[in-house]
């Protein structure tokens, strides 16, 4: 099956939503949030400063966004969890969580619990000049109380879901580990190969893991700990993906070293995201 490039000339994309017939996503170094219809192409639609990173759609029709404050080189802001409406609106919702000073929040999802779960990687993006701890925190985004659920190690803990039954999984790009928390307990799924470097990633309804590969320049397709499939993206490096489209089967990919958007028409559905 091939995927075909349906957007170009983004500012790095990450963080695709399907979300009221439209591919919502944020540019990094553009400092957007932007989205892409059918009919309409792209449309820059909120100014978020910074690096805005991930995105989840909340049960109000809004987006919560992780804020990771912008790359070294470009515009900085500081890093925390925003809102944005679709008219363009932009709140900050934290930039701390139980007293602790959120560094560079990377990927969120809501859980069951209804707050949001998001990764913390913290430290440089080299390994070899990283040292410290990422984290994961849960926050509720209506009275700001949150907490720290586990610190890791450097690993730079970036992409994060949940499965059907509630089970966070999250991915770890240094170690190239994609994890589950089971008993309060971090539980490896797979060490992907060399070149694999993790980021962003979705769920299927049939609980397949789709992940994107920065260096392998596709996304590799997890099932019982096994890749089963590679979805390719050129020789680009694709950040995350989401399921959307009219009946909820197409993989949408964001590809960060040529700034594209691509899309794969799958057939099979996505797992509902919680909200």
């Amino acid at each position: 099956m091939d995927g075909e490039i349906i957007a170009t000339g983004l500012q790095f994309p990450e963080g695709p939503v399907w979300l009221d017939g439209a591919l919502w996503f944020t540019e990094i170094t553009g400092g957007w949030v932007s989205r892409w219809t059918p009919d309409g192409g792209i449309e820059r639609v909120a100014e978020t400063g910074g690096g805005p990173n991930g995105a989840a759609p909340a049960a109000d029709g809004s987006l919560y966004v992780t804020q990771n404050g912008g790359m070294a080189d470009g515009p900085r802001t500081t890093p925390g969890i925003q809102r944005v409406t679709t008219d363009g609106t932009v709140e900050t919702v934290a930039t701390e969580v139980a007293g602790l000073r959120l560094d560079g929040p990377n990927d969120l999802a809501f859980g069951d619990d209804g707050r949001l779960w998001f990764t913390d990687p913290r430290g440089d993006s080299d390994p070899a000049k990283n040292s410290l701890p990422g984290r994961i925190f849960a926050l509720d985004p209506a009275t700001g109380e949150g907490e720290l659920i586990i610190e890791l190690g450097p690993v730079f803990p970036n992409g994060i879901a949940f499965l059907e039954d509630g089970t966070l999984v999250w991915t770890e790009s240094f170690s190239r580990r994609v994890l589950c928390l089971r008993d309060g307990k971090p539980e490896v799924i797979i060490e992907l190969p060399d070149r694999h470097y993790p980021d962003g990633m979705c769920v299927g309804a049939d609980g397949r893991l789709y992940v994107a590969s920065t260096y392998a320049h596709c996304v590799s397709v997890i099932e019982d700990g096994t890749i089963v499939e590679r979805d390719p993206c050129g020789d680009g490096m694709p950040t995350n993906c989401c399921f959307g489209g009219p009946d909820g089967t197409d993989l949408f990919i964001t590809e960060s070293r040529h700034g594209t958007l691509w899309r794969y028409r799958l057939g099979v559905p996505g797992l509902p995201l919680r909200t």
